[in-house]
């Protein structure tokens, strides 16, 4: 296995099913030498009529969750005892975005949560756990409230 033991790519942001899905990890699969990637995508908005003050307040905001969302997941981390782990940041879609990190990593676990849409919203905004499902080289863990 790889130095440092398994990799594990976990999708957050700050939703409760974000935190629910790292929680469910650090208490029932968690080892100690396991290296631990969250992965996040930052909210996307629509740049093409800002101007470039509201352009600039709106990079400003998303990097300040960013780096707030990132605070909160390491104190966990800590808090959980897990040692080695990265946040990880992308721009793309989620689902791709973590699909993308495991394979690059080349993870043995990918552990993401599941906002429970019904069939007609998932069809119509897709989902980010079926996605990954159906694109990851390797076993999902998906976590239902």
């Amino acid at each position: 296995m790889a130095q440092g033991g398994r990799k594990v790519v976990i999708g957050v942001d700050e939703s409760a099913f974000s935190e629910q899905a790292f929680s469910f990890y650090v208490e029932n699969f968690h080892k100690d030498d396991d290296i631990v990637y969250l992965v996040h995508t930052p909210e996307r908005y629509n740049f093409v009529d800002a101007s470039p003050a509201v352009l600039h307040e709106l990079l400003d905001e998303i990097n300040k969750k960013v780096r707030g969302l990132e605070a909160t997941y390491q104190q966990r981390l800590q808090s959980a005892g897990v040692k080695l782990a990265n946040f990880v940041t992308r721009d793309n879609d989620a689902g791709e975005a973590i699909v993308s990190v495991a394979k690059e990593e080349k993870a043995q676990l990918i552990v993401t949560g599941c906002r429970g849409m019904g069939k007609i919203r998932r069809t119509f905004l897709g989902s980010v756990s079926d996605y990954v499902i159906h694109h990851a080289h390797c076993p999902v863990l998906v976590c239902r409230k």
